[in-house]
């Protein structure tokens, strides 16, 4: 469809002149990033461009959306235009220079190269008590949705869909939708730090609503496991990508890991579905661990992180409270009481994969 059979609603003139002379060619020089059977998102150049089958009503409501934030002086992506065609409607937004997002940023710079977060997190947080703090609901607040600007240390929310003033209901029972935002830092630091980190974004009683946290995260990650562990064996791209009848892991970043300096451990196909699995369990669970890169069922190969011999790249006290809170069974748990030895075996994938 030509960009030119919508109908626009720009957000200035000045807009619309920059965007109606490049309105032929967006699509033509776009890529594809991300879609489903109702909802694509296309990248053309600085511009991001979403179409939704059903029409226009709800990107206008997240235009709307997004004006809301900007009422209540919360950074967003600019929102360019919205236009509207009997085949569906289209969102154009431009996102901040030079920048990622959180998740991925945060994930290379601190969970793998090991630098220190602190002076990241003091940009950070103010910018996530000033969303959980406004008295607005963001049904889709989590890492993934903030952009940072590296260059001028600046946040921006990337998807204003559904965020409106907070109803009761908001308040009462769904303000954990918001909160968990937080709990997805917990990688890197330790229990201390996190608890400073909860009362730093605004959140009261910041020592109950950790423990609470790491169970409701453990029981929705059981709950998700069946739908996430067949996404797993399918090549979902955002876990796996199958090349050849062989299963790459995508690591945060969305690249294939590399398996060329892995070591090769040859076993039944069964179990060795296990581990692969294991790995993207702990994964999930934010609990480090010696990764697997791939698994070739039809050869029993099955390609590991190398490590050395009873290496921990962790904190051990936060390892076991973490563990503990996903509790994968009365036996796993015990191995992690003095002396059993339990520190160690917590990164044998073999024994971990055997409760998945």
């Amino acid at each position: 469809m030509s960009m030119h059979s919508y109908h626009w609603t720009f957000a200035s003139e000045e807009i619309c002149a920059e965007l109606e002379k490049q309105l032929g060619t967006l699509l033509e020089n776009g890529e594809e990033i991300k879609a489903n059977p109702v909802r694509r998102v296309v990248r053309s150049g600085d511009y991001f461009l979403k179409f939704d089958r059903r029409g226009a009503s709800r990107l206008r409501g997240e235009w709307k959306s997004a004006k809301l934030l900007m009422h209540y002086g919360i950074p967003v992506v600019e929102y360019l235009a919205c236009g509207d065609s009997p085949e569906g409607g289209c969102l154009i937004t431009r996102a901040l220079p030079d920048s990622e997002s959180v998740a991925e940023y945060y994930w290379r710079t601190f969970v793998r190269d090991g630098e220190d977060p602190e002076p990241f997190l003091k940009r950070l947080v103010p910018f996530l008590r000033s969303v959980l703090t406004s008295g607005l609901f963001h049904p889709d607040f989590h890492i993934g949705n903030i952009l940072y600007d590296k260059a001028n240390r600046r946040f921006a929310l990337v998807d204003a869909r559904g965020i409106r003033k907070a109803g009761p209901l908001d308040r009462w029972l769904r303000t954990y939708r918001m909160s968990r935002i937080v709990i997805e830092l917990r990688q890197v630091l330790s229990r201390e730090r996190m608890i400073r980190l909860i009362e730093e974004c605004g959140i009261p009683e910041p020592e109950a609503f950790y423990t609470n946290a790491l169970e409701r995260e453990a029981a929705a990650l059981w709950r998700e496991w069946p739908k996430r562990r067949h996404q797993i064996l399918a090549g979902y791209p955002k876990f796996t990508r199958k090349i050849d009848g062989v299963l790459y892991s995508v690591n945060p970043l969305h690249e294939i890991s590399e398996t060329l300096n892995c070591e090769v451990v040859k076993g039944p196909p069964g179990e060795l579905e296990k581990v692969f699995l294991a790995h993207f369990f702990l994964q999930m669970a934010l609990i480090s661990h010696r990764r697997a890169m791939g698994f070739d069922p039809d050869d029993g190969v099955i390609y590991m992180e190398k490590q050395p011999a009873g290496a921990v790249p962790c904190r051990a006290r936060d390892q076991r409270e973490r563990l503990a809170a996903f509790d994968l069974s009365s036996e796993v748990t015990d191995w992690l009481k003095p002396g059993n030895g339990g520190t160690a075996r917590l990164f044998n994938l073999y024994e971990i994969g055997r409760h998945l």
